[in-house]
């Protein structure tokens, strides 16, 4: 009598599970994209001061203004298009040290990283420059210059 119980155990167990459901499954549709205006154009490698790399990467954010998200000393930064008299200049709030936020002025191959008190972004006076760059390939005006190759004896005057 045991075993017979012993052997119904699992054939009961397994009536216990869902039922299955005979009704076919219905197709889902694929998800819309995704409509955004955020994108990136460009992305500048700069050389700064002291040998400081900076990458720019230019594009839009989520609202289609200018923006352009900086990668400094290994910390991220997104500043938006402000108006510059010369050049592209950007701004935002976050910046290297508390209480300060940043500019990334530009014109041409050479880009200015300054530091601005957070209530003073708009204030072109208030802004100092931290660090000089160029566009990679470029050396700023403080980089050593690369050391000349020696002479070679064997050559004629």
């Amino acid at each position: 009598m045991r075993l017979v119980v012993l052997m119904a155990i699992p054939a009961l167990l397994a009536a216990c599970g869902q039922k299955a459901d005979d009704t076919p499954e219905k197709a889902v549709a694929p998800a819309e994209p995704v409509v955004t205006l955020a994108q990136a154009t460009e992305s500048v490698a700069y050389v700064c001061e002291k040998d400081t790399p900076i990458t720019a990467i230019y594009g839009t954010n989520l609202q289609g203004q200018p923006d352009v998200a900086l990668i400094v000393q290994g910390r991220n930064f997104n500043l938006v298009q402000t108006i510059a008299a010369s050049g592209a200049r950007y701004a935002g709030p976050d910046g290297l040290e508390p209480g300060m936020g940043l500019v990334w002025w530009t014109k041409g191959e050479t880009a200015m990283l300054q530091q601005v008190p957070v209530d003073k972004l708009a204030d072109y006076s208030a802004a100092q420059t931290i660090r000089t760059c160029k566009t990679k390939g470029d050396r700023p005006a403080d980089a050593a210059a690369p050391a000349a190759a020696p002479a070679d004896p064997a050559a004629k005057p």
